[in-house]
C-alpha cells in the first residue's frame, strides 16, 4: 500500500511539474505605417496609399497578405494590431487610376509601389507595442 501511495504521489508531482512547464507563446503586437508619396499624382479619396504586411519580403501575384490598410492623406499612418507574425515585410501600392483597393488580389501591372529597404533589401519588421516604420516611394518601381 505504501509503495502504491509513493508511486501515486510520484506520478502526481510530474503531472504538476509538466502542468507548469513554460510555454512559448507568440505576443501579438502592432506595427504603425506611415506612407509618403512622391510621384505624379494627389494622395485622396480616389488615390489612395494601400498598405499590406506579408510574412515574406517579396509578395508575388500569389501571396496573401496578413493585413490591409488603406491611407487616404500624403505622409498618413495605417495601423495594424494584433499582428501575430513576425518579422513582417511592407508594401505600399499607390492607387495612380483609381482602380484598385487591395481586396480582389495584386495591383494592375505598372501600378507604383514601394517597400522598406535597407542596403537594397526589405526590411524586416517586428511587431511590437511601439514599432513603426516609414516608407517613401514614388512612381519609379511599379508591380510587373
Amino acid at each position: 500500500m505504501r509503495k502504491a501511495l509513493a508511486v501515486c504521489a510520484a506520478v502526481g508531482a510530474v503531472t504538476v511539474a509538466a502542468s507548469a512547464a513554460v510555454i512559448p507563446v507568440v505576443q501579438a503586437g502592432g506595427v504603425v505605417v506611415t506612407a509618403t508619396y512622391k510621384g505624379k499624382g494627389p494622395v485622396d479619396e480616389k488615390h489612395a496609399i494601400v498598405v499590406f504586411l506579408f510574412d515574406h519580403p517579396t509578395p508575388t501575384a500569389e501571396s496573401r497578405p496578413l493585413g490591409r490598410e488603406v491611407i487616404v492623406k500624403n505622409g498618413g499612418s495605417a495601423k495594424f494590431a494584433a499582428v501575430a507574425a513576425s518579422p513582417v515585410y511592407v508594401t505600399v501600392v499607390y492607387d495612380e487610376k483609381s482602380n484598385y483597393d487591395g481586396l480582389g488580389g495584386p495591383p494592375p501591372a505598372g501600378t507604383p509601389i514601394g517597400r522598406p529597404m535597407k542596403d537594397g533589401k526589405p526590411v524586416a519588421v517586428t511587431p511590437g507595442p511601439s514599432t513603426k516604420i516609414s516608407v517613401t516611394f514614388d512612381d519609379s518601381q511599379r508591380w510587373k
